[in-house]
């Protein structure tokens, strides 16, 4: 069989169209939020646990802390709440079957939104409908699947962003309906097998997230779901994981008997606790992206899980695109944390120390800090993150080995050429949740035909120069968010919650001075992560 035939087998594994939710009975949602009310508790001396692997297994969860009480909504022993309809609104699934060995359970899985955009006085809206069906067979088989169907009218800026690229940030392509209106739908699902307490396979459709940060410079959740298969292992203080994936490029033409263009790409990422205590965590991460052609398919040079990419990549002299990096966390106290990340795109230490702007100085780094139950107020948490990374990062010589995937980054929305500033501050009382952000950021963008290093889908060969890429060359740009907003938690078997909120972007350059305030309020079940802040 041909190598430019394997994309045909990949795929054949998710032909019933399944990608994830992130069901909260067998993996833990990679919703912001709800990580936040277990975080805290993840924090303890020596639990052999690392945090920066996600999604979470509920089973490895539940074993060093209890997550539905962590979860759970506060709920008065009313008359209410002990009907069927109260017990199905507030603290059921809506179909639950347990019968010998099988566990299964079935939700609706929605977001209604309702909004303005204060100037011009713009309505906007999103309508999301879909079905969420879990089941667990014995102690090591589990599945999910579901769908979305959704509308939605967004305010100029992201409208702006969806007509540009074709699809939702974080979600599918859209068909564009009359009034500003687009439509977009998506199945989601998978497939997983717990072979023992130190291995775990997972076939799926869905998102991933390394790191302990809001963002991830080394892979996120930013982009729209993608088919791959994540093989875990475990032991002692070490967690290993190798994903290999399925990606696609949507920049090119539509063939009506291929689709569009595929790429493959795979990651490895080690997390290993340092000391007695386990205070101090440090990962190494690497990743390897290649275009699948009419000359190669999948490389099997790349399959072995444990081998070294880049000298890999080196020893058969191929043109990929391979990044390096690592992670560091270090626990000052079970209630302040610190950490951060460092991405390798390109490193010659000679043109680091020349400081003369040599266009292949590509890195990247994150720092950050969390504390909880700031000033002894308990569920009072704050976080604070800087992320830094250098123009041309990310982009390759063809979209096809860029780090992207569905016309969106793989890593963080602004692509590269960026500095950021991330902080929040939230607190829990009883069943509301408040939580406040600012967000400041300063990029260099591409001017018209010029190549400046901010757009990871521009060829880097079209560079203006060799030397002189510095920090913000380009068209200097400031982009601020400030948001408020207010949640009710209903029922937390899908986290269904009440919420309102506002915020406020302001961006500015000196072709372009803009601001968006937009209020709203909405009813959701909120499982997965859709960033808006860019």
């Amino acid at each position: 069989m041909k190598r430019n035939h394997f994309h045909y087998i990949f795929l054949l594994f998710f032909c019933s169209g399944w990608i994830p939710a992130s069901a909260q009975e067998y993996l833990f949602p990679l919703n912001h939020d709800l990580n936040w009310r277990i975080a805290g508790a993840l924090e303890t001396d020596s639990n052999h646990f690392h945090t920066a692997m996600k999604p979470y297994r509920m089973e490895e969860l539940n074993r060093i802390i209890g997550v539905d009480s962590l979860t759970r909504a506060d709920l008065k022993d009313s008359h209410f709440n002990s009907t069927g309809f109260g017990r199905k609104l507030r603290k059921e699934h809506l179909l639950e079957v347990n019968e010998d060995d099988l566990h299964l359970t079935v939700d609706p899985i929605f977001n209604l939104d309702i909004g303005q955009e204060l100037e011009p006085g713009r309505n906007v809206f999103t309508a999301t409908r879909g079905l969420l069906v879990q089941a667990k067979a014995g102690e090591r088989f589990y599945v999910y699947t579901g769908f979305y169907e959704n509308q939605a009218r967004y305010i100029k800026y992201v409208d702006h962003e969806v007509v540009t690229t074709g699809v939702v940030p974080g979600q599918g392509r859209v068909k564009f309906l009359s009034d500003e209106i687009v439509d977009f739908n998506s199945a989601f699902g998978g497939v997983g097998f717990t072979a023992s307490k130190h291995f775990d396979f997972m076939l799926a459709q869905d998102k991933n997230f390394i790191g302990d940060g809001y963002r991830s410079l080394l892979l996120s959740d930013n982009s729209f779901n993608y088919p791959f298969l994540r093989i875990t292992a475990k032991f002692w203080k070490i967690q290993y994981q190798v994903l290999y994936t399925l990606m696609q490029d949507l920049t090119g033409a539509y063939d009506y008997d291929e689709g569009f263009l595929r790429k493959y790409s795979v990651f490895h990422y080690l997390s290993i606790h340092v000391g007695k205590r386990e205070r101090l965590t440090f990962g190494f991460f690497e990743s390897v992206t290649w275009k699948n052609d009419s000359t190669r398919g999948f490389d099997f040079t790349y399959l072995n899980p444990v081998i070294f990419l880049r000298p890999t990549e080196n020893s058969i002299g191929s043109p990929d695109n391979v990044l390096l990096g690592g992670t560091i966390k270090y626990r000052i106290h079970p209630r302040h944390i610190v950490y951060g990340q460092l991405l390798l795109d390109e490193l010659v230490l000679d043109e680091v120390k020349a400081g003369n702007g040599w266009w292949g100085n590509k890195q990247a780094f994150q720092l950050g800090y969390k504390a909880f139950d700031l000033f002894g107020v308990s569920h009072l948490n704050l976080q604070t993150e800087f992320n830094f990374v250098r123009p041309f990062v990310y982009a390759h010589r063809s979209n096809q080995q860029n780090f992207a995937h569905y016309n969106q980054a793989l890593a963080h929305p602004l692509g590269a050429n960026f500095i950021e500033s991330v902080n929040f501050l939230n607190y829990r009382w009883k069943n509301i949740f408040f939580q406040v952000h600012f967000n400041y950021a300063k990029a260099g963008l591409d001017s018209a035909g010029t190549n400046f290093g901010g757009d990871i889908f521009k060829d880097y060969e079209t560079r203006s120069s060799e030397y002189g890429n510095y920090m913000f060359n380009g068209v200097e740009t400031k982009i601020t968010h400030i948001g408020a907003e207010v949640q009710y938690l209903v029922n937390p078997k899908t986290n269904l919650i009440v919420k309102a909120g506002f915020d406020q972007r302001d961006f500015s350059n000196q072709f372009e001075n803009s601001q968006s305030q937009y209020v709203y309020l909405g009813i959701s079940t909120a499982l997965n992560n859709f960033y808006f802040d860019f």
